[in-house]
C-alpha cells in the first residue's frame, strides 16, 4: 500500500511506465543522471524570507534557480548578483527540488525495477533524516519551521518525503529498508509532523498542504487521531471541500491560490482514498469542478486572470496546468478539460523549456508559454493518470459565471473578446479592495487589466492591494472596506450580454456597476445611491484624455494609508472637463492597436491624469485618469470600443446615442430594472428580473485566518493594573513557558481631566530598541517590531491614535500605524530600570468624553534573532501566533475604560 495509489493500482502502472508513458519515465530519469552519479549532500543552512534575496533590485524578477549552478542571475536584464541573502533564498528552492527528486528516484524505483534510484532514494531520505533536527526552528515568517521559514512549505517537503519512503517500502521488505524507514520516522517525520500539527492555519490554503501532510506522516506513524483530525477535522479536509472550496468549484481566494491548493487537496483527496476513504459524494463533486474551474475565466491569450493576489502574465501553456487536466480526467471525463489539453497539446505551438528539470515539488516557478506534451509533464502523471487519453477537441470558450466566486465573464469572437465583472467573494486574507472591477482584453491586447501583485516582502505590495491599482470604484478616497458582492443579473445572448452586480462600499452606499457587452464595443454604467454625501472615484487605466483640455500639474489628493495607493502616483494632474462633463480618452498598445472610450459625468466632476506602477516585473509606468464626483448619488457612464466602431457617442435621456462607423444606429436606454437596446429594427430588453440566469449563493465566511474575536463590552473603572503574562501571549515558534515566561504590568488612569495615562513596565529586557529609521531587511513591516518596542491604540468617540513607541537615547519615537488617524494628541517618554524598562504614554483625550478604549502591545525579543519572538497583549493572545501581524491591530479588541470618575 502506497499512499497515493492502491498496490493493485501500482502494479497497473509498471505496464504504462514501459508503454504510453516510457517516454515520460525515460525523461525523468534522463534529469536524475547527475544526482545518481554522485548523491548531493543535503543543505546544512536553514532558508531565509528577506526583502532583495532570490529577486533583482531592477525589475523585480526572481532569480534564476539552477540546481546545478548556484550563481544569482536575472533572467530579465542578465544581471548576476551575489550574497548571503540571495543564498539563503535559494535553499528554499534547492531543498524542494532535492525533496521532489526522492519521489523521482522512489517512483522509478518501484515501476521499472531500477536499483540505482532505489538506492539514490534512500541515501537522501537518510541525509535528510540525520539533519532535520540540526536546523533550527526559529524566526520563521509565517508558522513553526526547521528547513523553511514557513509551516506550509515543510509540509509541501515532508508530503514528497513521506510519499518517497511510502514507495520504497512497497514489496518485499529487507532489514536495511526496514531500519532506514526507523529512523526516517524518528528523526524527521515524527518530529516535523508535531510541528505541523502545532499550528492550524484553518481555512488558508496553506492549511491544505498540513492536512496532506498530516494524513502522510499520520498514515506511515500509525497515529489515528492525527489522521483523522487531518480528514474530518474543523479545519481538515472534508471542511476545506465543505467551505473553502465554493459550489461552484473554485477555491475562494483567486485563481492562483486555487490552482496552489486544489493540488494540495488532489494530495487528500488520492491520501484519503488509496487509505479507504473515498470522499461523500457532494464534496467528491465540489473537488472534480475544482480541476475546471480556473480555466473557466482563462484570457484570451491563454493567461490567467491576476485576480488578487495572483501573479501576473502566468500562462496556461505549462507543465503543471496540463497536469491539472490530466489529474481530473484520471476520475471522470470532462469536455472542458479534454478540450483545454487539446489547446496545450497543441503541436503547432513552438516548444521551449517547460522548467521540469528545476521544478520544486509543488511550488512552481512560472515559465514562458511552451508547447507541451504528456511527456513533460511529473511523476503524478506517471502514477496517476490514465493511459490512454479520449478524443482532445478544442472548443470555442464562452461567456461563463461563477456565482459563488462572484466573477462574471462575457467572451465575444469565439473568446477572442473578454469582459469580465469581478463583483462576489472578497478573497480573504489574498483578497484586493476590487469588487466591482472590469477587465477588458482582445487577443492580446490587455486594456482594463488586473495587475496581481508581485513581491509579498516589497513595499510595492501596498500599491498593488490597493483600490486605486484596479479599474473598480474607491469611496472618499480610500481603499474599499472588504466586502462582498451581490450578482442582480447575468445573460447571453447572440447579440449582447450584460453583467450587473452591486457592493455596499459605506455604511448606508450601495454602488452598482453594469456592463452591457457588443460584438465589438461595450457600454459600462457605475451608479451610486447612499443616505450620506460621499465621493466616488473611478479609475481607468492605461489610457490618457484626448482633445483639447487644460493641464494643471498638481498633486492627488486621497487617503495616506500605504494601501490607499495614492503615494505611489506620480506626474500627476488635474484636467479640466468641458462643461458637459464629456472625456473622450484613448489607449494604445505597442503593436498600434487602440482603444477608444467616452467617458459621461456630471458637470462637477474632477478628472485627475497621472502615472502609475505597471504590472510586477515591468519597469515601465502607465497612464491612468482618476474621475471623481462627489453627491448623495451619481453615475459615470462610459463607453469602449477596441474595434474604432463608433464615429460618435452622444448622451440621450438615462442612456446613449451610439452612431457606429458602418452606419448603423444604437440606442442603449436606462430602464428601472435594466436596458432597453435598440439596433435598428432589433430590440433587445435586458432585465435585472428575468436576466439572473443562476442564483446567486451567499459566498462563503472568510476563515482564512483565526478572527480576532472581540473582547466583552465591559467598561472598566480607572485607575485599572493588568499583570501581561501566559493569557496575553502571542508566540511564535515557542510558547510563554519556552520564552522564559515574559511578564509586562500596565497601568491605564487618569491624572487630570481630559488625560489618559498609560504605563508600561517592563521588568525584564535587554533593551534591543531599532530606530524607526532603520530599514527592514526582511519584509514590508516596520523593522521596530523586531525590537523592543510598545503598539498603543486608543479610540476616544471619533478620534482615535495607533502608535508604535520605540525609546531612544533621548526620547521615544512614534511611527502612527496604518489605519489609525491619530487625531488624538500623545506625549510619551521611558527610563531604564534595572532589568527592562518603563514607557509612559500621557493620552489627550479632551473634556467631555464619557469613556475610551485602549490596547497595548508589548513586542518581546531576544538576542540572536532576527525577528521578535512574541508579544504580550493587553487585550488577551492565548493561543494566538504573532506571525504577519506587524503593528495592526482590530480596534474591536481594545478595552473599554470609563472616563466619568475615578475608581
Amino acid at each position: 500500500m502506497t499512499l497515493l495509489v492502491t498496490a493493485t493500482e501500482l502494479e497497473g502502472r509498471r505496464a504504462a511506465a514501459e508503454g504510453s508513458f516510457k517516454r515520460l519515465a525515460d525523461g525523468l530519469r534522463h534529469e536524475l543522471a547527475p544526482l545518481l552519479a554522485s548523491a548531493p549532500e543535503v543543505p546544512r543552512e536553514k532558508a531565509l524570507l528577506s526583502r532583495p534575496g532570490g529577486r533583482c533590485p531592477i525589475d523585480g524578477t526572481l532569480l534564476v534557480f539552477d540546481p546545478f549552478n548556484p550563481r544569482h542571475i536575472c533572467p530579465v536584464c542578465r544581471r548576476e548578483y551575489a550574497g548571503g541573502l540571495h543564498d539563503r533564498f535559494r535553499l528554499y528552492w534547492y531543498q524542494l527540488w532535492l525533496a521532489e527528486r526522492v519521489v523521482h528516484a522512489a517512483l522509478l524505483g518501484v515501476l521499472t525495477d531500477d536499483d540505482a534510484c532505489r538506492q539514490l532514494a534512500a541515501t537522501l531520505l537518510d541525509r535528510f533524516a540525520e539533519q532535520y533536527l540540526r536546523y533550527p526552528n526559529a524566526d520563521n515568517v509565517l508558522g513553526p519551521s526547521r528547513p523553511f521559514f514557513s509551516t506550509y512549505l515543510e509540509s509541501i517537503w515532508l508530503l514528497q518525503l513521506t510519499v518517497a519512503l511510502s514507495l520504497l517500502e512497497t514489496g518485499a521488505p529487507s532489514p536495511a529498508l526496514a531500519s532506514l524507514g526507523a529512523r526516517v520516522r524518528d528523526r524527521l517525520i515524527a518530529p516535523s509532523v508535531a510541528l505541523i500539527a502545532s499550528f492550524d492555519e484553518g481555512m488558508s490554503n496553506r492549511q491544505v498542504w498540513n492536512n496532506a501532510a498530516l494524513m502522510a506522516a499520520s498514515h506511515l506513524l500509525d497515529d489515528r487521531v492525527r489522521f483523522d483530525r487531518a480528514l474530518h477535522g474543523p479545519s481538515g479536509l472534508h471542511a476545506h471541500l465543505g467551505h473553502a472550496l465554493l459550489a461552484d468549484g473554485s477555491w475562494y481566494e483567486g485563481e492562483n491560490y486555487h490552482l496552489f491548493a486544489h493540488r494540495g487537496l488532489w494530495y487528500g483527496e488520492r491520501i484519503a482514498s488509496a487509505l479507504g476513504y473515498p470522499l461523500p459524494p457532494g464534496l467528491d463533486g465540489r473537488f472534480h469542478e475544482g480541476f475546471a474551474a480556473p480555466f473557466r475565466t482563462v484570457l484570451p491569450d491563454l493567461t490567467y486572470p491576476a485576480r488578487r493576489d495572483s501573479q501576473y502574465g502566468v500562462s496556461i501553456r505549462q507543465p503543471r496546468f496540463a497536469e491539472s487536466c490530466e489529474l481530473g480526467l484520471a476520475q471522470r471525463d470532462d469536455d472542458r478539460l479534454t478540450s483545454m489539453l487539446a489547446r496545450l497539446y497543441d503541436p503547432s505551438v513552438p516548444r521551449g523549456e517547460t522548467g521540469r528539470a528545476a521544478s520544486a515539488a509543488d511550488v512552481e516557478r512560472n515559465v514562458p508559454a511552451t508547447g507541451l506534451t504528456r511527456s513533460d509533464l511529473s511523476w503524478r502523471t506517471l502514477l496517476c493518470a490514465r493511459p490512454q487519453l479520449p478524443a482532445l477537441v478544442a472548443h470555442p470558450m464562452r461567456s461563463d459565471l461563477l456565482p459563488d466566486q462572484g466573477i462574471g465573464v462575457l467572451r465575444r469572437e469565439s473568446g477572442r473578446v473578454y469582459v469580465s465583472l469581478d463583483y462576489g467573494h472578497s478573497g480573504g486574507g489574498h483578497g484586493h479592495p476590487d469588487r466591482l472591477n472590469l477587465t477588458l482584453a482582445e487577443a492580446t491586447h490587455r486594456w482594463f487589466d488586473d495587475p496581481g501583485t508581485g513581491s509579498y516582502v516589497d513595499p510595492s505590495l501596498h500599491w498593488y492591494r490597493s483600490t486605486l491599482a484596479h479599474n473598480a470604484p474607491l469611496v472618499d478616497g480610500h481603499s474599499q472596506p472588504r466586502v462582498h458582492g451581490t450578482l442582480l443579473a447575468f445573460a447571453d445572448g447572440d447579440r449582447v450580454g450584460w453583467v450587473s452586480a452591486q457592493a455596499e462600499l459605506a455604511a448606508g452606499l450601495m454602488v452598482r456597476r453594469s456592463l452591457v457587452v457588443f460584438g465589438d464595443y461595450l457600454v459600462d454604467e457605475l451608479r451610486w445611491d447612499g443616505f450620506d454625501l460621499h465621493e466616488i472615484a473611478l479609475p481607468v487605466h492605461g489610457v490618457s484624455i484626448v482633445g483639447e483640455h487644460t493641464l494643471s500639474t498638481s498633486p492627488i489628493a486621497g487617503g495616506t494609508d500605504a494601501e490607499d495607493g495614492f503615494a505611489f502616483l506620480g506626474d500627476t494632474a488635474r484636467v479640466q472637463l468641458p462643461h458637459d462633463g464629456l472625456a473622450t480618452l484613448r489607449g494604445e498598445s505597442a503593436d498600434d492597436a487602440s482603444l477608444h472610450g467616452w467617458v459621461f459625468s456630471s458637470p462637477d466632476t474632477t478628472a485627475w491624469s497621472a502615472m502609475a506602477p505597471a504590472a510586477p516585473g515591468r519597469a515601465v509606468r502607465e497612464p491612468v485618469v482618476l474621475f471623481r464626483h462627489r453627491a448623495v448619488q451619481g453615475e459615470f457612464l462610459s463607453i469602449w470600443t477596441w474595434a474604432d466602431a463608433i464615429a460618435s457617442v452622444e448622451r440621450v435621456d438615462t442612456g446613449l446615442l451610439v452612431l457606429r462607423r458602418d452606419g448603423a444606429e444604437h440606442r442603449c436606454i436606462r430602464t428601472a430594472s435594466g436596458w432597453h437596446i435598440t439596433m435598428g429594427d432589433d430590440a433587445v430588453v435586458l432585465s435585472e428580473g428575468k436576466d439572473l440566469l443562476f442564483p446567486d449563493v451567499p459566498a462563503a465566511g472568510d476563515r482564512s485566518v483565526p478572527s480576532d474575536a472581540p473582547v466583552a463590552a465591559v467598561v472598566q473603572a480607572l485607575p485599572a493594573t493588568f499583570v501581561l503574562g501566559e493569557a496575553h501571549y502571542r508566540r511564535s515558534e515557542v510558547t510563554w513557558q519556552g520564552a522564559g515566561a515574559p511578564h509586562a504590568t500596565v497601568t491605564v488612569s487618569r491624572p487630570t481631566p481630559g488625560t489618559v495615562l498609560v504605563e508600561v513596565e517592563v521588568p525584564a529586557s535587554n533593551r534591543l530598541f531599532v530606530p524607526l529609521t532603520t530599514e527592514n531587511q526582511l519584509d514590508n513591516e516596520p523593522a521596530s517590531i523586531n525590537g523592543d518596542s510598545v503598539q498603543l491604540y486608543v479610540i476616544a468617540g471619533a478620534r482615535n491614535a495607533g502608535l508604535l513607541l520605540v525609546p531612544n537615547a533621548s526620547a521615544v519615537s512614534a511611527r502612527r500605524v496604518d489605519g489609525w488617524t491619530n487625531d488624538l494628541s500623545v506625549d510619551a517618554r521611558w527610563r531604564p530600570t534595572a532589568g527592562g524598562y518603563r514607557l509612559e504614554a500621557t493620552v489627550h483625550i479632551g473634556a467631555g468624553e464619557p469613556e475610551c478604549a485602549i490596547d497595548v502591545i508589548v513586542n518581546e525579543v531576544v538576542t540572536g534573532r532576527a525577528r521578535r519572538r512574541g508579544q504580550l497583549v493587553l487585550s488577551g493572545a492565548a493561543g494566538e501566533f504573532i506571525y504577519l501581524r506587524g503593528d495592526r491591530n482590530d480596534p474591536s479588541r481594545l478595552l473599554r475604560f470609563s472616563l466619568q470618575r475615578d475608581a
